[in-house]
């Protein structure tokens, strides 16, 4: 078999059936359907004002009632309503349907009809007027009628501004044609109901329609009925069968040559006729061509949805094709990839949890004075011979460069330990030879200046002494001072302030009587001047580092080094005791936590516990537990270690001279 990247497998298996699924179903079904979905909403919008049951027709139906019933002029005209309580109500629903169906619409549109229906309000006190109206129904109730007639014109004209901005947003071509259709339509019944009035208004007057300014508006309003025919006539696709079949043409020449006879004719005195000329012979006129076109969009609409619902279908079904397709092939190449990677997962694990580091291990704890030798170790081995062979063969790169970098560490590591020793013994003999020169000194010399610069020669040899022994800890060598029989705590904390400086600033409080092995003696003075050195360095030269021991139930000695320095974030102490605790190595931290390396290499020897923890107030105590094994109390009453402040002051110690030595 060809070799083939995992790359190239995947984009072979994956590519043309996701293209096609994303590319198909994604843009086709969700872009068709949620395209249509947006028109059928923005239509049926349009319609809910405007349709057989809208707002629009209703506060038309409402308008003309009363126009004709002031008037006396029902009979004449087709009115839709047969009364004022029929017409209130059916306005009443419909504000009531339109406000639920714009609660339902975007922002954009609830603000584009705001307006108008705030405008709403006004309804009321007009009914309220013509309730009030008992004049006779004549003609003599004109100027009334011809107000109100005004006042309703008034609320009908914002809600037209809103529809033809609601309309001039439908996307698609054939709903949007429907909608004009309609908005036109509604807007042809208004022209012909405005004419209307104005001719039934102007005409009863004494010299009939014969101002120029009667004439103009009349004569604009004819010409504005004939430009509304026309546009209804050139409707195409299924909206032309409907607009032949319920255009009531015949009434704009009716209405038109009403005109032409009626203007310069003088008053007229039966206005009957004239309203008559405004109704459509079959009795349908504009309202049957709203209706019906209101129902053809509901069809275009349908049809829409029905074709974005069957391609719906056509794409889900190839989606779901296509996806099977792509799982067999996902299958089968998923299988050429995943049984080598497994198998890879499965040797690297077990390479990264036990073999390797049981191979390092063993490299850095080779015992002093034989030569570090590479262990072998088993490489990782797979079938595949694409980029998982790859990876194998990197990780046992990986593993070979481990093992040759352990060996390097721990020849390094070997150099520094031998390096320490080296200069710590060197260091040891020498300050050996000095203190017992100095001591030699110390016991001939009568002048107290000058035995006093021997004592201060002798305490500073002593320190370079630990510091000497520090570079021996760190290399792991045990200490070559030890004392044979047990040693008194008390003098164990004496020899650890024979070797720090500014040892008068350090005050002993309340040591419990109790001794340790003489084998960890050594170790366990070493370890408080490491802490009693790191107190004094650490708090003011002015406040003194306290002292304390105590035994502990059942639980061995307790010494905690106290002082009152600025103390430590709770983070520098947390790492701090990391170090103390032996769990970092003294390779991989800074030099300057030196002393704490020390103190954690002495604690581990003899199993103490050393910890650092705040001091009540500012500071930072150190308490060191010593374990039963390691100091043996004595018979007073077992005190207890808390921090200063916290327990009585009994006493000073003063310092003493250095505890004796064995070498």
């Amino acid at each position: 078999m060809r070799r083939l990247s995992i790359r190239l497998k995947l984009a072979a298996a994956l590519a043309a059936p996701m293209v096609g699924l994303i590319g198909a179903t994604l843009l086709e079904v969700s872009s068709t359907s949620s395209e249509v979905r947006d028109v059928r909403a923005q239509t049926e919008l349009a319609l809910a004002i405007t349709g057989p049951t809208g707002l629009l027709t209703a506060l038309q139906n409402e308008r003309a009632w009363p126009a004709a019933e002031l008037v006396g002029l029902t009979e004449a005209l087709n009115v839709p309503v047969s009364g004022y309580q029929q017409a209130w109500d059916e306005t009443d629903a419909a504000i009531e349907t339109f406000e639920a169906d714009l609660a339902s619409k975007p922002k954009v549109v609830r603000d584009t009809y705001a307006e108008a229906l705030a405008g709403l309000e006004e309804i009321q006190s007009i009914r309220a007027d013509i309730d009030a109206n008992a004049a006779p129904r004549d003609l003599g109730n004109l100027v009334f009628s011809e107000l109100i007639f005004t006042r309703y014109s008034d609320l009908v004209t914002p809600f037209y501004v809103a529809t033809t901005r609601i309309v001039s947003g439908v996307t698609d071509g054939g709903l949007r044609q429907g909608a004009v259709l309609v908005d036109t339509t509604v807007r042809q019944i208004e022209v012909l109901a405005q004419l209307l009035n104005a001719l039934i208004n102007d005409a009863a007057y004494s010299d009939g329609i014969a101002a120029s300014m009667e004439i103009a508006d009349v004569s604009a309003m004819t010409a504005e009925a004939r430009e509304n025919v026309a546009r209804l006539q050139q409707a195409t696709g299924p909206y032309e069968a409907t607009v032949e079949a319920h255009l009531p043409a015949a009434v704009v020449d009716q209405v038109a040559a009403t005109v032409e006879s009626t203007i310069g004719a003088g008053p007229v005195e039966d206005l009957t006729p004239l309203a008559a000329a405004f109704t459509a012979p079959s009795g349908g006129g504009y309202p049957d061509l709203r209706d019906a076109l209101g129902e053809t969009i509901e069809q275009r609409a349908d049809d829409l949805n029905a074709a974005a619902e069957a391609r719906q279908r056509w794409y889900s079904g190839l989606a779901l094709v296509t996806m099977l397709v792509a799982g067999a092939l996902v299958f089968r190449v998923s299988r050429s990839i995943t049984r080598p990677l497994q198998s890879l997962t499965v040797q690297a694990t077990a390479m990264a949890r036990h073999d390797l580091p049981e191979a390092v291990r063993s490299i850095l704890n080779t015992p002093p004075g034989q030569d570090v030798m590479m262990p072998e170790a088993e490489p990782l081995r797979v079938t595949a011979r694409d980029e998982v062979a790859d990876v194998a063969h990197a990780l046992n790169v990986v593993l070979h460069t481990a093992l040759q970098l352990a060996a390097e560490q721990a020849v390094l590591r070997r150099n520094i330990a031998d390096s320490f020793v080296n200069l710590g013994r060197r260091n040891q003999n020498l300050l050996g030879r000095q203190i017992d020169f100095i001591t030699q000194l110390e016991a001939h010399e009568v002048d107290a200046d000058v035995l006093a610069n021997l004592f201060m020669l002798d305490h500073l040899a002593t320190r370079m002494r630990r510091n000497a022994e520090s570079l021996l800890v760190l290399a792991g060598v045990e200490p070559p001072r030890q004392w044979a029989a047990p040693v008194p705590v008390a003098d164990i904390v004496r020899a650890a302030l024979s070797e720090v400086e500014d040892y008068h600033r350090v005050v002993v409080r309340d040591i419990h009587e109790a001794s340790a092995l003489g084998s960890a003696a050594t170790d366990l003075a070493h370890l408080l001047a490491e802490l009693i050195e790191n107190g004094l360095a650490f708090s003011p030269p002015d406040r003194p580092v306290e002292i304390w021991g105590a035994a502990l139930p059942r639980a061995g000695y307790a010494l905690a080094v106290v002082d009152t320095g600025p103390g430590l974030p709770p983070q520098a102490i947390a790492d701090a005791n990391r170090r103390l605790a032996g769990d970092e190595q003294f390779a991989a931290a800074p030099s300057r936590y030196m002393g704490h390396y020390v103190a954690g290499r002495l604690a581990a020897r003899h199993h103490i516990d050393v910890r650092l923890g705040p001091t009540p107030g500012t500071g930072i105590t150190a308490t060191v537990t010593v374990p039963p094994s390691v100091v043996e109390v004595g018979s007073e009453a077992p005190g207890q270690i808390e921090v200063a402040g916290q327990v009585s002051i009994s006493g000073h110690l003063a310092l003493p001279a250095p505890a004796p030595q064995t070498r």
